[in-house]
């Protein structure tokens, strides 16, 4: 059996990786968290093989779960809810109906909310939830059925590997089922970046990123790099940290300066040249006026007249030259006395993956510098 998780930095490759890490001839099951991540794979496999290979399927986490365990399951489902059968319709991605509603100052019963313990919690008049497709199939479990177990290695069958890239997006029970992947799969390669976890604005909380306790002034506490590890290692699989160590995205002196002040180790693996850059005075208005050097915003990239794109959006993207407008969190980046001290590590990995999208010049404009012109590239000014 070959089970491996490969640990990434930003820009090192994982998805060429993944992708000339699959048997042209054997038939492979790629999985990925969101549709743009299944068009850069898509992209990937073409430019080394030409086309997609006859045997390898490509598709969302979702997606896999409904076409592939769902839908050939569903019997087995509706048994174990002692449900009677309905029209299947797809999926939705609304959101599922709390418990209750509040009005004014109190909450009352939503009639619209099913009970965990009844299949239409996870469905709405036929259409399935894909927040909660993980829970419906780990929850299909007792005595004489263990559907995860059934389904996953059922897939042995009809696939020869299992390859999931980002796989640091997943959280809670997707994270849970992944486990379930691990254990009864007989060779499969995750490959993810740790420090790009919980950037998107949502899946930041849970599974296996937060841990249960809090610390003594009261805050969550996330689990270390290291403590990752470990983790990973006690699922079952070999942990390879060095293959994918260097970036061949990022000049050298991004490198070094992302390493020196957000204490992500990052380093080259390129000839790249590129310089860190502070802008004050007329040189902002420069930059933000070139179209062809990207800015990078903490939020609300719509609101600019400017070519926009926000830190966490930004995620998988590669740019020539990018201009990150800095947050006040950052406001002393440039001094010796730098300190990420009360900077959340949902912040520090934004500003990693913002910081990480050049292969060239890397701007930077402080906070207090951008209020200053910011009202003249706000769209309706």
């Amino acid at each position: 059996m070959d089970k491996r998780v490969m640990l990434a930095v930003a820009g090192a490759g994982k998805t060429y990786t993944l992708c000339n890490s699959i048997d042209i001839n054997g038939k492979n099951l790629i999985l990925a968290y969101t549709n743009e991540n299944v068009h850069n794979i898509t992209n990937e496999l073409i430019k080394a093989y030409g086309q997609i290979p006859e045997k390898t399927t490509v598709m969302t986490f979702d997606k896999f779960i409904y076409n592939f365990i769902v839908c050939p399951y569903e019997a087995t489902i509706r048994q174990f809810f002692k449900c009677e059968e309905f029209r299947r319709k797809g999926l939705t991605i609304s959101k599922p109906p709390e418990s209750s509603i509040k009005t004014g100052e109190f909450r009352r019963k939503n009639p619209d909310y099913c009970p965990k313990g009844e299949l239409g919690h996870y469905h709405k008049e036929g259409r399935y939830y894909c927040s909660l497709l993980s829970a419906l199939i780990m929850d299909v479990k007792n005595r004489n059925i263990n559907l995860v177990k059934k389904a996953v290695t059922n897939l042995n069958i009809l696939f020869d590997k299992i390859l999931i890239d980002e796989f640091q997006d997943f959280r809670n029970n997707d994270y849970e089922l992944i486990n379930a992947f691990i254990k009864y799969s007989n060779n499969i390669l995750l490959v993810g970046d740790y420090y790009q976890h919980s950037v998107l604005g949502e899946n930041n909380n849970g599974k296996p990123f937060s841990k249960t306790k809090k610390d003594k002034e009261g805050k969550k506490q996330v689990v270390s790099y290291h403590e990752y590890i470990e983790l990973l290692k006690s699922k079952g699989v070999d942990v390879d940290t060095r293959t994918l160590s260097k970036t061949r995205r990022c000049p050298a002196k991004i490198c070094q300066f992302i390493s020196n002040k957000l204490g992500i180790e990052i380093e080259a693996d390129n000839d790249h040249e590129g310089e860190v850059i502070f802008l004050e005075g007329n040189g902002i208005s420069k930059v933000l006026n070139d179209d062809s050097i990207v800015k990078l915003v903490r939020q609300e990239s719509h609101e600019y007249t400017f070519r926009a794109v926000n830190w966490s959006y930004s995620k998988g993207d590669t740019y020539s030259n990018i201009c990150v407008i800095l947050s006040d969190n950052f406001s002393t980046i440039d001094s010796e006395e730098f300190s990420l001290r009360g900077i959340s590590l949902i912040t520090i990995n934004r500003m990693y993956v913002a910081m990480s999208r050049t292969a060239g010049n890397l701007y930077l404009v402080k906070w207090e510098e951008f209020k200053k012109v910011q009202d003249r590239y706000r769209k309706g000014n």
